[in-house]
């Protein structure tokens, strides 16, 4: 046999024992998934993670860069973090005050332009012309004006939204330009006098502790807000999803949440599992509780941030005897396209724009995060991701001068590099 045939047989005996290796511990990981299941109690986990608040994470006691940390590798395991204190208690108040106002200003808003639409008929640029309403025009050609964002009425509110720590967290997990897709109040109902529950949603479905509606959120919302309506539906990611963080939720509490006041509930580890509430063959029932579920706990100027695809539910239930005030915003990175679909709608939440004299008046650190908002505002790239690509360039140009300057050098000089192609799973 010549030393050709042996080295062909020698090779081939290599890539036999490499995938043998890869199949034994892809075996050995499903393995390991099985047992970890089997040996899991979700309730226990749950209780201990309750009780020790090991998602949440304080700026004004820890190192910032502890506190990324923390909430990086908490939105890892858990699906979920908790920044403290981001605003200062003494602020609390008067935005939460505002927070309460803005949810009725665009209430109101809204319910004009319905009015203008349905009863009197009025186009697109009557609307935009009309002092009834407040429309702002969308960058998108064709689509209908729509609301103003909810930020133009919440500028105590903005001051804060761009809190360091909180765009470290994210440009940590998604990148480094990052764009805020949605905001608006979430507000969970007191019990009333007359006897009306407190909790979210319909009135018949509140004040049972035991209920739930549960979700993953957009770009992992099944239903994509607007089901089978094609005017309507913004997509939504293919099940099951690929693990990636492609939009963190972020709640901004400015009332006390805990079981009993609104606190989130959230199911820790469920950004992981392949299933989804709302997956059609996934037999979760979305109103029920599931083992392991929790509500989480955070003091008022604390920011809930998760995994889009953590399975979550408002509280619907509220005995506190108060209100429980939040704001909602969902961060995307760049590449993630947040505005391309559902061209009919004109109330939905997605990328509701803004005025060149709002995006001015934003904060300068928090227009960057909302300059894909403003119709008259360039959208370009932003610095860190540019210094990412001048660097891929500069590393380009080298290689080609060592073509150029040492071509008979070039031979062996990626023989570090290897690429193992791993076997077919099946």
């Amino acid at each position: 046999m010549s030393i050709r045939s042996h080295q062909r047989i020698f090779e081939v005996n290599i890539s036999q024992l490499q995938d043998k290796v890869v199949c034994q511990e892809q075996e050995l990981e499903k393995t390991r998934q099985q047992l970890a299941q089997a040996s899991h109690d979700p309730a226990t986990f749950t209780t201990e993670l309750a009780q020790s608040r090991a998602y949440a994470f304080d700026p004004t006691t820890r190192p910032v860069e502890e506190v990324v940390e923390g909430c990086t590798n908490s939105l890892s395991r858990y699906g979920f973090c908790v920044i403290e204190n981001v605003i200062p208690t003494y602020e609390v108040p008067a935005i939460c005050q505002e927070i309460l106002e803005a949810q009725a200003k665009v209430g109101r808003n809204i319910r004009a332009i319905r009015e203008l639409v349905d009863s009197e008929g009025l186009n697109d640029q009557e609307l935009l012309a009309s002092d009834k309403v407040s429309l702002r025009p969308v960058r998108r050609v064709g689509r209908p004006p729509k609301p103003p964002n909810d930020i133009v009425w919440m500028p105590k509110y903005a001051r804060h939204l761009a809190n360091p720590v909180v765009t470290a967290v994210a440009r940590q997990v998604l990148d480094d330009h990052l764009r805020i897709a949605q905001l608006h109040p979430r507000i969970i109902a007191a019990s009333s006098s007359d006897g009306t529950p407190g909790g979210f949603g319909s009135v018949h479905h509140r004040g049972r502790a035991d209920t739930r509606e549960w979700h993953t959120d957009w770009p992992h919302d099944l239903s994509a807000y607007g089901s089978d309506n094609p005017n309507e539906n913004v997509g939504c990611i293919r099940q099951p999803f690929p693990d990636i963080t492609m939009c963190l939720v972020m709640i901004w509490y400015l009332t006390d949440v805990d079981e009993n006041s609104g606190g989130t509930w959230v199911v820790p580890g469920s950004h992981k599992d392949k299933r989804n509430p709302r997956g059609p063959s996934d037999e979760i029932t979305v109103s029920a509780p599931i083992p392991g579920d929790m509500q989480v706990t955070a003091t008022a100027g604390s920011v809930y941030i998760q995994d889009s695809r953590s399975w979550h539910a408002s509280a619907m239930h509220n005995p506190s005897g108060q209100e429980r005030v939040a704001v909602v915003n969902r961060w995307c990175p760049w590449w993630l396209s947040v505005d391309d679909y559902a061209p009919g709608s004109r109330y939905n939440m997605v990328c509701r724009p803004i005025s060149h004299t709002e995006y001015l008046a934003l904060p300068t650190e928090l227009q960057p995060l909302m300059r894909h908002l403003c119709l008259d505002e360039p959208d370009a790239i932003q610095q860190p991701v540019l210094d990412r690509a001048k660097a891929a360039s500069l590393r380009t140009r080298w290689g080609f001068r060592q073509l150029e300057e040492n071509s008979d050098s070039l031979t062996q000089a990626n023989a570090h590099i290897r690429v193992p192609v791993l076997p077919s799973e099946h």
